[in-house]
């Protein structure tokens, strides 16, 4: 039997409810049996804004933030490797290990750069993605892509989190514990990350 695999991308800087509520709500809606978290080494589109913590504090966190979800993986395939990272070539490296039906796990918010995203329609060819949103912004899309990606968007409880204001609300010394897993925080407190944000 293949094997349906959910690829979920990301900076992860840091990784909080939002990215689990998310990975959960497709992984269950989609009969997944497994997501792979894939935190970015440095996104192509943020090159002016790197993340702020280091590749290794990161992958550590989402490590913390999923070891007790069955079905939840991290993969450090972009972390190892040179930046920018490139979602196309992860899909290749995971398609050439093996037969699985393989998607992307994308945040609505996503779609809103994602004509930018390299061989975009080549990518949702190879990895239909599974979209998680409340309202769709489907609109943002040019034709060629919406119907790449249509089928994919599920109608899911969406937690608005941002990972930015996270960052702010550390570096303000605020209680974080409602946005971010305790493991994924006393890693934090722990290394003092976060600590210069505001």
């Amino acid at each position: 039997m293949t094997k349906r695999v959910g690829l979920f991308g990301g900076s992860f800087d840091p990784i909080h409810f939002g990215h689990l509520n998310l990975a959960l709500s497709l992984m269950e809606r989609q009969n997944l049996d497994e997501v792979l978290f894939c935190p970015a080494h440095t996104s192509p589109l943020k090159k002016g804004e790197p993340p702020r913590a280091s590749k290794e504090d990161r992958l550590k966190m989402v490590g913390l933030a999923i070891e007790e979800i069955k079905g939840f993986s991290v993969l450090d395939f972009e972390i190892k490797k040179p930046p920018p990272s490139f979602t196309i070539d992860t899909v290749r490296f995971l398609l050439s290990k093996g037969k699985i039906d393989l998607h992307l796990i994308l945040g609505e918010d996503s779609l809103r750069d994602l004509a930018k995203w390299k061989e975009i329609e080549e990518l949702l060819r190879l990895a239909p993605p599974f979209v998680g949103s409340r309202v769709s912004e489907l609109s943002a899309l040019s034709p060629a892509l919406m119907s790449l990606v249509e089928e994919g968007v599920i109608r899911t409880p969406v937690i608005e989190i941002s990972s930015t204001e996270i960052r702010a609300r550390l570096g303000k010394g605020l209680f974080c514990g409602h946005l971010v897993p305790a493991k994924v925080l006393q890693h934090i407190n722990k290394n003092f990350l976060y600590t210069h944000e505001a």
